[in-house]
């Protein structure tokens, strides 16, 4: 009778100073949140900046009025989370104007408050 042992696969991954600092740390914060690094920083990286655009869009909620710690975003600048809530807030804004314009206008009125208005964002948009 032969027996055979099942063996679990592993990652070791080797922290030594051969590593850069940025890089043990973005291994770190992937074993923390339960992702398995590759060994490539850039994959590893942009798995990681991924999970955090996740996690910031949840943290800001829909209008970008939600608070954020900026120090918990590895991969994300403080420019960048300012940039994401001021987005969000316009589009918050945006959403609300045009549905007080579906509620308060009809017909022609309507459809013209409603060009005027995208013909106005695509201008701020171009310039």
């Amino acid at each position: 009778m032969k027996i055979s042992f099942v063996q679990k696969p592993t990652c070791h991954i080797c922290l030594s100073n051969s590593i850069d600092e940025e890089y043990k740390k973005i291994i770190e914060k992937l074993l923390a949140i339960g992702i398995q690094p590759t060994g490539n920083k850039t994959a590893d990286k942009a798995k990681l900046r991924q999970y955090e655009m996740q996690q910031l869009k949840i943290a800001l909620g829909a209008n970008g009025k939600g608070e954020v710690n900026k120090a918990d975003y590895l991969t994300i600048s403080a420019k960048e989370i300012e940039t994401m809530k001021d987005n969000l807030k316009i589009n918050a804004e945006e959403e609300k104007l045009v549905e007080n314009i579906n509620e308060d206008f009809t017909g022609r009125t309507k459809k013209a408050m409603l060009n005027r208005f995208f013909i106005e964002k695509k201008k701020i948009i171009e310039e």
